[in-house]
């Protein structure tokens, strides 16, 4: 590992957390001097901070604790398949689940010109030709619904985060790169599904963002592509320098390998830009850039 590359990665652990704890304490903007975190948006260090990922746990996840897993685990792919709180909220939890119901809220919001998909990811029809809402309803989350309770049993016998994402890939709109099944898994690591998953602190599925982060941490060609086990074992070398570069306001306890890989991707971005090799495409708007809108839930 390079030393300057590495600190360079933490320092934006550490600046970035800085930022969010400062518009917590309804600081006033700017929340950092570093100009690159001010012009555009980069996401927490730590999801659970994510505005979108707060609601869920306070709305969807946590209300639901006591359902079954299989049940637990179909909501959590149906909140992350759509990916907003708008539509979740009116969709509401499943515990009968109704798929047409499904598809005629979709249908209905994206009419009305409603928020329904995130604008965090692309959900791809993967060469289906069918409307997006049968696409996601009839061949990604029905599969689902059919088989949470193998997918559940998963869960339990493994206690294992890549072993039930290895799972979940395999059913069609949950595989490729893994990144939706990634998603899934990471919120199930927040309910009593996987809340003790056992490698929680030594596996993350990393991406193509996570991957060139680790090409700068080792000076390789940014392109350069390497396996998943290759990427763990130099993500958890990462982890284990964590308490030696965190500062004392990141806590340190909460640094588990999700943390480890999404900040790659991001820490990443923020070098693309200081590199002069790209920019991220979403950038701070100063109209929006308030602690009420914060509050509000308008910006993250």
């Amino acid at each position: 590992m390079d030393t300057e590359a590495v600190e360079s990665y933490f320092g934006w652990i550490n600046e970035r957390h800085s930022i969010y704890q400062r518009r917590v304490a309804d600081e006033k903007p700017p929340w950092t001097e570093d100009r690159i975190l001010q012009d555009y948006k980069f996401t927490n260090p730590f999801r659970e901070n994510d505005k979108v990922t707060v609601w869920m746990r306070e709305n969807w996840t946590k209300p639901h604790h006591n359902r079954p897993h299989g049940e637990i685990i179909f909501n959590c792919c149906l909140f992350r398949m759509i990916g907003t709180s708008e539509f979740a909220d009116e969709h509401k939890w499943a515990s009968e689940w109704d798929p047409e119901y499904t598809k005629s809220l979709i249908q209905k919001r994206l009419q009305n010109k409603q928020r329904t998909f995130t604008g965090a990811y692309i959900i791809t029809n993967q060469g289906l030709k069918a409307p997006k809402s049968e696409v996601v309803v009839d061949y990604f989350l029905t599969p689902i619904w059919e088989n949470q309770e193998a997918l559940s049993e998963v869960a339990q016998k493994t206690s294992s985060l890549q072993a039930l994402h290895s799972t979940m890939a395999t059913y069609k709109g949950w595989g490729g790169g893994g990144f939706m099944s990634y998603e899934v898994v990471t919120d199930l690591n927040y309910t009593p599904v996987l809340e003790f998953a056992k490698d929680q602190y030594s596996w993350a599925n990393a991406g193509p963002g996570a991957k060139r982060g680790l090409n700068r941490i080792y000076l390789r060609d940014l392109n350069k592509n390497m396996n998943q086990h290759t990427a763990n074992t130099e993500m958890q070398m990462l982890l284990e320098e964590a308490p030696k570069y965190c500062k004392s306001h990141v806590p340190v306890r909460l640094v588990d390998m999700r943390t480890i890989e999404h900040s790659l991707c991001e820490w990443d971005k923020y070098e693309r830009v200081r590199l002069g090799q790209g920019t991220p495409r979403s950038r701070y708007k100063a109209d929006i850039l308030s602690n009420d809108n914060f509050k509000k839930g308008t910006v993250e």
